[in-house]
């Protein structure tokens, strides 16, 4: 969690708990312990059910009556209209971005590429996870176009439940970075045809392969449990 003195508390407990379900600590299908969490986050259940409800409105937990909360489990075909929407958008948006990237973008990208092919040798898929986010963010931003950069926001956090299957693969894991050094490789050309085609391989591929992940899950796991160190979120 980054710049926390200009966070409200509700919003720290938001990000804490995103950061939770994107590193798979709360994977997809997982009950919250409400009781263990406000004791491991050291705050009261006002501020946690209101960070509860924002992350409800951004489709990553089920509120069920009578029943607690679960993060959002999605089928395979809610992973496949989720993927094909992200085709359709960032296809337009690094199409976009083409005509607006200069080279010192390109190094940026070229920089994050690096940074997480590093963190898969090292077996830090946390951190891979997070320069693959940042470059797909990048080049959104480059596309000039608000409101795609909205709207890929909006699903910005289903996608990164999304992520969480893929990473578990590291094979899968190498071959996205190939891919996506390949579309490096097509920005430097300034190739916004054959860009926009390396684009949608890549994440049918990411796709594919999450999907099949799904077919293959066994039951959700347990509730989250308090043990393990506090993390305390002051206001």
């Amino acid at each position: 969690m980054t710049e926390l003195r200009h966070l409200t508390l509700r919003e720290r407990i938001h990000d804490e708990i995103v950061r939770m379900i994107v590193s798979g600590e709360l994977p997809p299908g997982a009950s919250l312990d409400e009781r263990a969490l406000v004791e491991r986050l050291s705050v009261s259940r006002t501020p946690f059910r209101e960070a509860i409800g924002t992350l409800a409105k951004e489709g990553l937990i089920e509120i069920r009556p009578y029943r607690g909360f679960n993060v959002r489990s999605f089928t395979p075909k809610e992973v496949n209209d989720l993927y094909e929407l992200r085709k359709t958008l960032e296809g337009l948006a690094i199409r976009l971005a083409v005509a607006n990237i200069s080279n010192r973008d390109i190094a940026k990208l070229e920089e994050m590429l690096d940074s997480g092919v590093t963190a898969l040798r090292d077996g830090d898929m946390a951190g891979y996870a997070e320069h693959d986010r940042a470059f797909h963010e990048t080049i959104a931003a480059l596309s000039d176009n608000h409101a795609l950069v909205d709207a890929l926001s909006r699903l910005s956090l289903q996608i990164q439940i999304c992520r969480v299957f893929a990473n578990q693969s590291p094979e899968l894991a190498e071959r996205a970075a190939r891919e996506r050094d390949a579309i490096l490789g097509a920005l430097r050309q300034r190739d916004a045809a054959a860009a926009e085609r390396l684009m949608i391989e890549h994440i049918t591929d990411v796709q594919r392969a999450v999907i099949e992940r799904l077919a293959t899950m066994e039951a959700p796991p347990a509730p989250c449990s308090a043990r393990g160190r506090k993390r305390r979120l002051q206001s």
